[in-house]
């Protein structure tokens, strides 16, 4: 009962006036919160290839999270939610821009089964790298 009473104060609060994003807006920052935790895992897992630490037993976990996340992304750019750090060459160029999406997606995905199946996790994470780094270098204002 008090998560239900808490959920429903910050519910509430967020549809006060004031407090309201345009549907655009909203979108534009789902889409950073996203993204930022694209980049968290991809951070933690360079941590751990890298041993720096001693999480080895959470690869999995954050490849798993990233194949999920790849599933997200193709979601997170419908027309009208321009802003944030999406450059307008994503609504100008939406093939191309699709394509980027779609090699993130397979290469998030090739890294889970990679890691599932306790394949060669270098390559597989190097093509994951590759492919968030073709799409900022194009589409992302830094």
């Amino acid at each position: 009962m008090r998560n239900l009473i808490q959920l429903t104060v910050l519910v509430g609060a967020a549809t006060m006036p004031g407090w309201t994003l345009s549907a655009s807006e909203g979108d534009a920052k789902y889409r950073e919160h996203v993204m930022e935790a694209v980049g968290g895992h991809m951070q933690a897992m360079v941590d751990i290839l890298k041993q720096e630490v001693s999480h080895s037993d959470h690869l999995l976990l954050h490849a798993n999270a990233m194949a999920d996340l790849g599933k997200i992304a193709l979601t997170l750019f419908p027309q009208g939610s321009e802003g944030g750090d999406a450059l307008p060459a994503i609504w100008e160029q939406p093939e191309e821009f699709q394509e980027k999406l779609q090699a993130f997606d397979s290469a998030a995905a090739g890294l889970k089964q990679t890691v599932s199946s306790g394949g060669e996790v270098g390559p597989a994470f190097q093509t994951l790298g590759q492919a968030c780094k073709s799409c900022h270098d194009d589409y992302r204002a830094e």
